[in-house]
């Protein structure tokens, strides 16, 4: 990352002043900042390690304020009879700074987010009846509130001309972009903000398919105000970071072109209350889920093992950790309704080699079945032998064992191109369950569109391939 050099100037810390110069990168959150102590041989703790809080002003009048500060380097210069202590900083607040500022909290924190209005489903103007542009009027949407904070979607929009001159240009550009606003009841310090964004960014780029960054972050402060003429408002503060900004690397990832679950679907489905609730839980299963959704360059057997993982954390976590709870799940939940015929095979099934713990081959067994609620096709493989083949496959990708082909069937890495596609269809299932989703008719459409089925997709390679197999052989023969 490029530092941009900001200027030379003064810092305080515990009341002492210092010299510095401020290195910073606005679009990647990076900030560096070297202080200067006129001694040649500067003993390492002349100053600590980490600082929380530096203030300073540039010579120009420019004044900042830094958060988190880790020490990265000591240089003794001798000749010029100083030391340079540089350290890097989490966190700059833009605008402010001095002497007697200590520490900085906020209660409100807006975060523009990259290309989401289109999922937010609210634009900030609209057509009126004689087919003018007008500014929409409902631009703010409640996402989820609690005794502590209260999370909105609002869309940030310029503003229309207002005067004749402003319409005497070649081209005309309005632009709106959709914000993520935290705030507490509290005044907060801006990791609590950040701890909040992270969930919420997944859950929206689960839901919209694609990679989401931080393009600005803007601050309140009960305590940061300004006078203009005898009125005193308010001042928003800009807020630098590398932990927002770092994921704008991201960008160049896979991104989807399509839809899947838009902002007013899920809170339809009070998914946001739902996300937090369980996130915790989830958390290990988002992030194996959006790995593969971010990567670029992940093979297909990495993806398989990825979904895999995904899925038997999924079960542990959700449906049965330990044997005995697995046990009274298959005998109270699963087969409670099940005619009492099939049930001997439904149980040897499930239990699929499951003794003092619980087999991958289980997990999947109990997940491929879904409570009886919903048919996961497995293309050309028998349904009760998918969790077998999938158990397999792993152990064998992930310990290349030759002996386990011998005695069972395991997938190729063209056959997992096809059957990835299954996994995924089970894991977002699942995933959407959890999100609060509970119309079946709708979430076997969605994953529909996603994914398709094994089978057809199967039917459709064998068709092509007999129909140009069969006119190679008629254009030899001619």
């Amino acid at each position: 990352m490029t530092l941009n050099y900001n200027g030379s100037g003064k810092v305080f810390y515990k009341q002492n002043e210092y010299s510095c110069d401020l290195y910073v990168n606005e679009e990647q959150g990076g900030i560096l900042i070297k202080i200067s102590i006129n001694e040649p041989l500067s003993s390492i703790l002349k100053l600590p390690l980490d600082m929380e809080f530096l203030s300073g002003e540039l010579s120009t009048g420019y004044r900042f304020t830094l958060m988190n500060c880790s020490r990265k380097e000591l240089k003794n210069f001798i000749s010029a009879g100083k030391s340079v202590f540089s350290y890097s900083a989490k966190y700059m607040f833009k605008g402010i700074g001095g002497k007697d500022y200590q520490t900085i909290k906020f209660y409100k924190v807006i975060f523009e987010l990259s290309d989401i209005i289109e999922w937010g489903n609210i634009a900030g103007y609209i057509v009126g009846e004689n087919q003018e542009l007008i500014y929409n009027a409902n631009i703010e949407k409640v996402l989820y509130e609690n005794e502590e904070f209260k999370i909105k979607y609002i869309v940030k929009r310029d503003s229309l001309p207002i005067v004749d001159m402003e319409l005497l240009k070649e081209t005309i550009t309005l632009q709106q972009s959709g914000n993520i606003e935290i705030s507490f009841v509290q005044e907060e310090n801006i990791e609590e903000f950040e701890k909040i964004l992270k969930k919420f960014r997944r859950l929206i780029e689960i839901s919209a398919l694609k990679i989401v960054t931080v393009k600005r972050v803007t601050g309140w402060s009960k305590d940061i105000k300004q006078k203009i003429g005898e009125r005193e408002f308010e001042r928003p503060l800009s807020i630098i970071s590398y932990d927002f900004y770092n994921d704008n690397s991201r960008e160049d990832a896979k991104k989807n072109s399509w839809r899947w679950v838009s902002l007013t679907e899920l809170v339809d489905n009070n998914s946001f209350s739902e996300y937090i609730q369980k996130y915790e839980i989830l958390e290990p299963i988002v992030e194996l889920y959006l790995e593969i959704l971010e990567a670029r360059d992940m093979s297909t057997v990495s993806a398989f093992l990825n979904i895999v993982q995904a899925l038997e954390t999924y079960h542990a976590r959700f449906k049965a950790n330990e044997m005995n709870d697995f046990i009274i799940r298959i005998e109270e939940v699963i087969l409670k309704n099940r005619p009492k015929s099939w049930i001997p095979d439904d149980k040897k099934f499930l239990m699929a080699n499951s003794r003092g713990f619980i087999t991958l081959e289980s997990r999947l067994a109990d997940l491929l079945l879904a409570d009886f609620q919903i048919y996961f096709d497995t293309g050309d493989i028998e349904h009760y032998d998918f969790p077998k083949v999938i158990a397999k496959t792993r152990n064998y990708y992930t310990h290349y064992d030759e002996g386990i082909k011998e005695s069972a069937r395991v997938l190729t890495k063209e056959e997992l191109m096809i059957y990835n596609n299954t996994l995924l269809y089970m894991l977002e299932y699942y995933l959407l369950l959890e999100l609060g989703f509970s119309d079946e008719e709708v979430i076997r459409k969605k994953l529909n569109f996603r994914w398709g089925n094994a089978s057809e997709t199967l039917s459709l390679r064998k068709e092509s391939k007999e129909l140009f197999d069969e006119n190679a052989s008629d254009k030899v023969n001619r």
